[in-house]
């Protein structure tokens, strides 16, 4: 059997259109996008794609659990951060109950990620790859984002996102379901503003509502 192109000793097993020749598959994972213009249409991508997404899941994960939420550290305790977090789950929860965007709790958790990665990770993101449910996020964003950031700092803010990420991951699959979430925001808010009121969570992951004239 032909030998690798590039490392010469192992057995060729990958026809590589670009370079014209076979490579092996050690040879094929090293160098594929970093040092080869790879066809985009390449079966061999589908395991870049996989693991580029599996990366993506691990960083966030740990972006996610560095932000404070422990019982007595939450930063939902701040009242700025709480007054944030409520007027975004309202706005998720007005979505859910009206159903003009057809949403899951999985799809909550990528709007919140996709608003942290173009805001907080100054990743370009293209407008057609975008849901309607990121779309509205992302206006909400820009509406509301200079009173966020003038109540508190603008890593916090992204701190938010990050927190609400948490409790969609607490609340969703398993025996809740794709709507857990949702469904938490629904019944444990109902339809009503919360005029004078902000969002807490305790230490159990329960929503509920609270004065702003109250400790």
């Amino acid at each position: 059997m032909p030998k690798c192109w590039y490392c010469k000793t192992k057995a060729g097993k990958r026809y590589c259109s670009p370079i014209d020749n076979i490579l092996c598959p050690i040879c094929c994972a090293k160098n594929r996008i970093k040092n080869i213009d790879c066809n985009q249409d390449c079966r061999y991508l589908e395991g870049v794609d996989y693991q580029k997404a599996r990366d993506e899941d691990r960083d966030f994960s740990q972006l996610i659990t560095s932000v404070p939420h422990g019982q007595y550290d939450d930063i939902f305790q701040d009242m700025a951060v709480a007054l944030m977090a409520g007027e975004i789950e309202i706005f998720i929860r007005d979505i859910y109950i009206k159903g003009d965007i057809l949403i899951t709790d999985k799809m909550v958790y990528e709007a919140y990620k996709k608003v942290y990665q173009k805001h907080f990770k100054n990743e370009v993101i293209e407008d057609d790859k975008l849901d309607d449910l990121t779309k509205a996020l992302l206006q909400l964003f820009d509406k509301s984002s200079v009173i966020w950031e003038h109540n508190m700092e603008r890593n916090k803010v992204g701190q938010v996102f990050l927190r609400l990420m948490l409790s969609v991951k607490n609340m969703s699959g398993g025996l809740l379901g794709e709507f857990g979430y949702l469904n938490y925001l629904k019944n444990n808010l109902g339809n009503k503003d919360l005029d004078n009121q902000f969002i807490v969570e305790d230490k159990f992951g329960k929503k509920i509502t609270r004065n702003l004239d109250k400790d």
